[in-house]
């Protein structure tokens, strides 16, 4: 659907059509937003049906990886910050807790042996167990397998604080001394 989108608005450009390529975009953006709520919802929905938390990738810094030029624009037009949000927002409305794991290797490990395998495409094959499948699969089981990061990591900041009773007042602050901060202090 991007390459789609991203060859009419070359098209636009290239004939000056500025505007309509501007909202081709916009027509690009609501598309992909209104597929994201979907996926999250159907994750969520999921997960509450059956009593279960959600684990991701903790892909911060995915952008800066190093990739081919020809799927440089795929990754950067990848919405999983968009998504990921979604995700946590929605699961925070009936207490599902969403985890983070280390990213590294999830789609070359095998999923049976734990050793590094061959990934060609779509498919993984194991060399020490034999183990064949698909790869987004043996990655998903390794993602469930895998232990969360360090508290900080594996929450989201807003999560962890209201776990531990913080609401972002400072402690020395009471109800009483609150009336004599500065406005700007508020």
């Amino acid at each position: 659907m991007h390459k789609k989108y991203k060859n009419m608005r070359k098209n636009l450009q290239k004939k000056g059509k500025y505007r309509k390529a501007k909202r081709i975009k916009n027509r690009e953006s609501r598309i992909v937003k209104d597929i994201n709520h979907k996926i999250a919802k159907k994750l969520v929905k999921e997960a509450n049906d059956n009593g279960m938390g959600i684990k991701l990738e903790y892909l911060n810094g995915i952008r800066n990886a190093k990739s081919s030029k020809s799927f440089r624009y795929s990754l950067n037009s990848w919405s999983f910050y968009q998504l990921k949000t979604m995700i946590e927002y929605k699961a925070r409305l009936p207490g599902i807790p969403v985890a983070y794991v280390d990213p590294y290797n999830t789609s070359k490990e095998c999923s049976r042996c734990g050793q590094v395998g061959n990934r060609s495409g779509k498919s993984f094959k194991c060399n020490n167990c034999g183990h064949v499948d698909h790869a987004d699969a043996n990655a998903s089981f390794n993602i469930a397998l895998r232990p969360v990061f360090e508290e900080g990591i594996d929450q989201l900041y807003v999560d962890r604080d209201a776990y531990k009773g913080n609401t972002g007042i400072p402690k020395e602050a009471t109800l009483g001394t609150m009336a004599t901060l500065e406005p700007h202090m508020l």
